[in-house]
Formats: C-alpha cells, structure tokens, sequence
C-alpha cells in the first residue's frame, strides 16, 4: 500500500506544479508606428485633431503605454500633411477606449488546478475625418471608420505582460483604423488629396 500512496502523492504533486507554473513572458508589443507609410498630401492649411470621446468608468487607458486616443492623434500627425491651401481638415476621435470584463472562473477542486482566462478587453476606436475646400463650388467631404477588438488574459498574468497584451491590441486595433481611413480619405476626400 505504501508505494500507491506514493504513487498517488507524486502525481499529485506533478499536477500542482503543472498548474502553479506561470504563462512564458509575452514577446515584446510591435511599436505603434507609421514611417512604413507614406503621408496623405492633404490641399488644406492645416489639420485639427479634436477629442471629442469620453472615457467609460470601466476604462483601462491609464494602464497602457500608449493610449488608442494618443495613438489617434500620432497616427494623424505621422499620416496627414497639410500641403497647404485654404482648405482644412478635422480629425474627430469619437471613441477611444477598451473596457475591462470580468470573466467567470472555475470553482471548486478543478478551479484550484485551472489556470482561467480573467479578463477581457473590448477595445473600439471610432474616427471622424472631415475636409472643406472652399472655391467656386466648395468642397466639403466626411469619412469615417470603426474598428473593434478583443483579447483576454489569464489570472496569473504579470503585469508586464498584461500592459504588453493591452498595447499589442492598440496595435492592432491601430493597423485596422489606418487601412480603413487610408482608403476612406482618398475616396470620400478625393478632391484634397494631392498625392
């Protein structure tokens, strides 16, 4: 009898080790940046970035390097040169946030040897870009783009890892926004874009 009870007390002890072992450290998040691309020449005087989004209480922005309404705001900086011109640009930020959900956990013994997912983050960033060009027959053109996305992250995440998770899905969030209002900007806009 004594050798299945240390059978038994060995496998046990492998099954707590299993599940007290933490989750391999994240790759670092890809940087948020937009060099790769080239500028949208805009025919306007200038272009105004305005904030109009206000954040929910279950808001996490504070926690990431990054924030998607600054990313927002780098992304028109980096993507949108006014070339010059009386005409003028508006980039709206009308929603920035990603919002922290708590998930369910496994109760009980199984719980106790169960590694869960805790949270997930719904992110969504909704932009707003509006041009006038005034002229014999003025111009005045709008597009706009919504992106949205999710991730979570299990209950020993370090935080490291948890800031690493937050700004790779800024990132991607980001990647989406930018081929949208890309395309939506030379489209929509036509008549202000020079190159």
């Amino acid at each position: 009898m004594p050798t299945r009870r240390f059978v038994l007390a060995a496998a046990l002890a492998t099954v707590a080790l299993t599940a007290c072992q933490s989750t391999p450290p994240r790759p670092a998040a890809r940087p948020i940046d937009y060099s790769n691309f080239g500028p949208i020449v805009l025919n306007a005087g200038g272009v105004d970035v305005v904030d109009a989004h206000r954040p929910a209480g279950t808001a996490v922005d504070q926690r990431i390097p990054l924030p998607p309404a600054e990313a927002v705001r780098r992304w028109a900086n980096e993507r949108l040169q006014a070339a010059g011109g009386p005409g003028r640009v508006r980039v709206t930020i009308r929603d920035a946030s990603i919002v922290e959900v708590q998930l369910p956990k496994t109760g009980g013994v199984k719980g106790y040897f169960t590694n869960d997912q805790a949270q997930r983050y719904d992110g969504r960033i909704e932009v707003e870009i509006g041009g006038e060009l005034p002229g014999e027959t003025t111009f005045r053109g709008m597009t706009k783009a919504t992106v949205t996305q999710s991730t979570t992250v299990p209950e020993n995440v370090s935080v490291a890892d948890r800031e690493a998770t937050l700004q790779d899905l800024v990132r991607r969030m980001m990647d989406d926004l930018n081929a949208r209002l890309d395309a939506g900007i030379r489209k929509d806009l036509a008549p202000m874009v020079r190159r």
